[in-house]
């Protein structure tokens, strides 16, 4: 059956054309800044903020000041420092809390009290080294450093200066005349020193001195050592590779040591070289109380020779009566 055509109907209306829809418009930079500044998180923020500046201060007076609080106040129980050897003063804590003006009073919560207290155990006499101060709370303060210690007393005409291995002045007043004998004596330096309690002694001999008397610490007693002579000032800018040192014995032996520890001579022997060939001559079945003059400082060998006795002084007559 063959397909039927459809005709177009004359009397329809035409499909009316599509309307162009308007472009919106982009909003401006003002809108989009106002958009992002209100809205609601951001608004609830500032307004917490506001309260909290208005607010704040006064709030803040109504809290307790813990810095007030007795357990927030230091104690001297609250300090823990190393172990105070024999030598160093028993009041050794409160000197330097009284240096710093640290008393019970002080907050823990003090800011300033670990740098206070760092500084005023730094410059005290007794005190080597670097100090590392760390407070914790509950109140505690833990405070770690060297002590420095004494190793030879220096023997001038108004009474005997403590000093330790670098040639510093320690506290005199520390030792009583009873501590004096224990430690090797220094002499022949004859003038006072040039510091204060806690600086050098200010002299090449003295520090050469000091050294040597480190060294001959553990065998002083062992040998009977006596004291340690210093050379002679020949100039006022005598360097320290040219000194030599003289050591005595209880039995009147002179030891010649020569150079002090830490010269930086190629031909001088070595401090532990030394000590062995005292250790050598006594192996060898002699004695310091010789006496002898023995010379340790030579490059290759050992040496000594005796010495003269003094002669005892003639017996005084006694005076006829007139």
């Amino acid at each position: 059956m063959p397909a039927t055509k459809t005709k177009p109907n004359p009397k329809a209306e035409p499909e009316p054309e599509p309307k162009e829809q308007p472009v919106p418009e982009e909003p401006s930079f003002e809108d989009r800044y106002l958009a992002k500044i209100f809205r609601p998180n951001l608004l609830l923020i500032a307004a917490i903020i506001g309260v909290g500046v208005v607010l704040g201060p006064s709030s803040l007076k109504l809290l307790p000041n813990l810095a007030e609080r007795p357990e927030y106040h230091l104690k001297r129980s609250d300090i823990h420092i190393p172990e105070t050897p024999r030598w160093v003063p028993t009041g050794f804590l409160a000197q330097v809390l009284k240096r710093a003006e640290i008393t019970e009073e002080v907050s823990i919560l003090d800011r300033e009290l670990a740098r206070r207290l760092g500084e005023a155990f730094q410059h005290h006499p007794w005190v080597r080294g670097p100090v590392a101060v760390r407070v914790t709370i509950p109140a505690r303060i833990d405070v770690s450093f060297e002590y420095r210690q004494p190793v030879a007393m220096v023997a001038i005409n108004d009474g005997f200066y403590p000093i330790d291995s670098d040639g510093l002045l320690l506290p005199p007043e520390d030792f009583p005349p009873s501590e004096v004998g224990r430690f090797p004596r220094i002499v022949g330096v004859g003038a006072p020193p040039n510091g204060s309690v806690g600086q050098s002694w200010g002299d090449e001999r003295v520090t050469g001195a000091a050294r040597l008397a480190a060294v001959l610490g553990p065998c002083w007693k062992e040998f009977k050592l006596g004291s340690i002579e210093v050379p002679r000032r020949e100039t006022a800018d005598q360097k320290y590779d040219e000194l030599q040192f003289v050591i005595t014995t209880k039995g009147r032996s002179r030891i010649i040591w020569g150079r002090a520890p830490g010269h930086g001579h190629p031909l001088e022997v070595t401090d532990e070289q030394k000590v062995g060939r005292l250790r050598e001559f006594l192996a060898r079945g002699k004695s310091f109380d010789g006496p002898w003059e023995i010379s340790i400082n030579h490059l290759m060998e050992l040496t000594w020779r005796p010495l003269e006795s003094p002669k005892p002084p003639p017996p005084t007559k006694p005076r006829k009566r007139k």
